[in-house]
């Protein structure tokens, strides 16, 4: 049944898959996959309620499994309720604090609400797991050039340029943020190596 189930909800045929997912948990009621596939087919269907519900239930039987508090998180942040979306991230950070995904979405939302510092802390959690991913350092760049923290933000697209050297976009912020200082001649470095004649 729960696979019959699943093959609905690719079709997406949701009414039928959530049919086959009841009557599948009603043979299994301790499935914690079919609890997540209801979920699931609830939120692709856009009935975030019972969305939101079915992970609930599922979190009261399987409370240490983090996933569940951050596909929670993930639907309050659709539905543009912050503030429940940012609890729920940190209940699933408790739960699984080395998932850098959670600290990545956490520090989006926090940036909404105007805490700068906040996401800040979540790139740094995030890098103290992954020091060799560009990515983490140029978004917390990001949020430390928006606090006006220039030379730390220099700091960290040097980081990012040194693991992914061939990304001309890092070369041409870093020399953005130089020109901020007043460093000159180590922006026009940096505008060149991003391709650009200045």
């Amino acid at each position: 049944m729960y696979n019959k189930g699943i093959n609905k909800e690719n079709l997406g045929e949701y009414p039928k898959a959530l049919n086959y997912l009841f009557f599948a948990l009603s043979l299994k009621p301790s499935r914690l996959k079919t609890y997540m596939a209801i979920a699931r087919v609830y939120a692709k269907n856009r009935n975030y309620d019972n969305a939101l519900d079915f992970y609930s239930k599922a979190a009261e039987r399987y409370p240490d499994f983090a996933e569940l508090y951050a596909f929670k998180a993930d639907i309050y942040r659709k539905i543009k309720r912050t503030e429940e979306a940012l609890k729920y991230y940190d209940k699933a950070i408790r739960k699984d604090y080395s998932n850098n995904e959670y600290y990545v979405k956490r520090a989006f939302l926090k940036y909404y609400t105007d805490d700068l510092q906040g996401a800040i802390n979540d790139y740094t959690a995030a890098i103290s797991h992954d020091d060799k991913n560009a990515f983490l350092f140029e978004q917390r760049e990001f949020y430390k050039f928006q606090k006006k923290l220039y030379e730390s933000a220099i700091e960290d697209y040097t980081k990012a340029i040194n693991i992914n050297p061939k990304n001309k976009h890092l070369y041409y912020m870093r020399g953005c943020v130089e020109k901020i200082l007043g460093e000159n001649s180590l922006s026009e470095l940096d505008f060149n190596q991003a391709g650009l004649q200045v």
